[in-house]
């Protein structure tokens, strides 16, 4: 289906019954907003969203009152960036990598291998890199302000096969949207895109042989590792950015000191992620470990070169898909060659 339709018989219908759902039970409130993100209710990460709009409520006196709606009520992970675009709901919180083509800039921002490494290094790559000003730019392009950016940890590849070294890669179907598929399309995968809470049902049937799609926090909540137990030790990207946007168009309705409670509120959010990484990702690992996850050996130097070689390979396409991402990607060089 051509997500640009989204505003469809269908996608219409059933973004409607949430929508209203959620309006009916808003308080009192200045400005009565929805909020879409990508995780189902009761994840880690999705807890951390609703404590962003209940900071937003806090701080603005109650003025501004956010519904959350997690994956499944009433937008799909793979509609919330076209849902806030159109309006449908004026807060997204999208996972780019289920948008490549429609906003090649997104999976530019999202990590590409060979990128800044640690939170520091992103937060400066933001704010002193220029990459907040140039993601401004490209989102607004189709109708979103891009408010802040959050932090997630690496992502890694989980099998229902043995790793052993890359050439067992071959002839698997990951889940690997947008770069990730790219990437291990490199060495014989068959990519698949799908929505997070699709993926338990997808592995457990043999749909998929596993992912190379998500952090080590994500697999131990999806529950992937019980029927993906092969742990590659590699990752493909070293972070994970994501965004919070806004509908242009019901951003620049709000006054100044507004805009300015709800940008401070994601830019806690983007720590309050990063908290979250920080904190469960051993937690996670132990998790995972004692429910039969197996960690491979890492990969021979042969291995390594290759892994290198495909990563710097994403580059040039990415530089030749937009000029957001050819900015970016510069704008990323010219950072690293200053603080690395």
């Amino acid at each position: 289906m051509d997500r640009r339709k989204f505003i469809g018989a269908v996608g219409a219908g059933a973004l409607g019954a949430g929508v209203l759902a959620s309006a009916r039970s808003a308080k009192a409130a200045d400005v009565n907003w929805r909020m879409a993100n990508l995780y189902p209710r009761g994840t880690s990460y999705g807890d951390v969203y609703q404590g962003f709009a209940d900071w937003v409520e806090k701080a603005s006196g109650g003025r501004v009152h956010i519904d959350v709606l997690f994956d499944g009520e009433g937008v799909g992970a793979t509609e919330v960036l076209q849902a806030t675009s159109a309006g449908l709901v004026e807060v997204g919180c999208p996972y780019m990598a289920l948008h490549s083509g429609e906003l090649p800039a997104g999976i530019v921002e999202l990590g590409l291998p060979g990128g800044a490494r640690y939170l520091d290094g992103l937060l400066a790559l933001f704010y002193r890199g220029g990459w907040i000003e140039t993601l401004r730019e490209a989102y607004a392009s189709i109708g979103l302000h891009y408010v802040a950016p959050y932090f997630q940890p690496a992502v890694y590849i989980i099998s229902k096969n043995p790793i052993n070294s890359l050439a067992d890669l071959k002839g698997l179907k990951l889940r690997a949207p947008g770069a990730y598929g790219k990437f291990v399309a490199q060495f014989g995968v068959s990519p698949v895109t799908m929505a997070f809470s699709e993926t338990y049902t997808a592995l457990a049937t043999g749909v998929i042989d596993g992912c190379c799609s998500s952090n080590l926090i994500d697999y131990r909540d999806g529950k992937f590792y019980e029927v993906a137990k092969h742990f590659y030790p590699v990752p493909a990207t070293e972070s994970q950015v994501s965004p919070i946007v806004v509908n242009k168009a019901k951003w620049d309705e709000l006054p100044k000191d507004l805009q300015d409670i709800i940008t401070l509120a994601a830019v806690w959010h983007g720590q309050g992620q990063a908290n979250e990484s920080t904190v469960s990702v051993g937690a996670a690992v132990v998790e995972m470990q004692a429910g039969g996850m197996v960690w491979e050996k890492g990969p021979s130097d042969e291995d390594k070169a290759l892994w290198k070689k495909a990563a710097e390979a994403l580059l040039p396409e990415y530089e030749a898909s937009d000029p957001f991402s050819a900015k970016l990607i510069q704008q990323q060089r010219d950072f690293l060659a200053k603080t690395i």
